[in-house]
């Protein structure tokens, strides 16, 4: 009986990880046009000078809120990774400090040097990872407040025609 379970267990684990891989993707991985795909389409439109009839009187304050929202883009995407980057820094920092203050095997001598730097280690990790997680916030926050402003003036558009 727990094989087969087992078994349905590790499939489910299996098939979840492959549909959701792009779940798995770091904040600032995806382009303009994978974050915002129907705006892209949209502006496309507007460069291409086949907009629908209702915008099509506003080809240019369409083409401004295009231009407002793939701006706002890169400075969100460099903001997150210049995160990630102080993140990964400070756990190479800290995890080189541990190293150097336990040596293997760590004589009694310096258990306590050893006991400290752990200690620090896992407390400025844990200051790093909120403040990354605090920047990935900010970014998902950004890039929905931008969406929304997006499709606010575009739906302010088609309703004024």
């Amino acid at each position: 009986m727990r094989r087969p379970i087992l078994g349905a267990v590790l499939s489910a684990i299996a098939v979840s990880l492959a549909v959701t891989g792009s779940a798995m993707a770091r904040a600032g991985d995806r382009t303009l046009a994978q974050t915002y795909p129907a705006a892209t389409a949209l502006c496309v439109t507007a460069h291409t000078g086949t907009l629908p009839p209702k915008l099509a009187a506003h080809r240019v304050t369409v083409i401004a809120a295009c231009d407002t929202l793939d701006n706002a883009f890169a400075p969100l995407v460099s903001t997150v990774d210049s995160a990630e980057a102080a993140y990964l820094s400070t756990v190479a920092a800290q995890k080189a400090l541990v190293a150097a203050a336990c040596p293997r095997p760590v004589p009694a001598s310096a258990k306590a040097a050893c006991d400290s730097a752990r200690a620090t280690a896992t407390s400025t990790d844990a200051d790093a990872l909120t403040t990354r997680q605090g920047a990935v916030t900010a970014f998902h926050t950004a890039i929905e407040a931008n969406r929304t402003t997006f499709w606010n003036t575009v739906q302010s558009l088609r309703s004024a025609t």
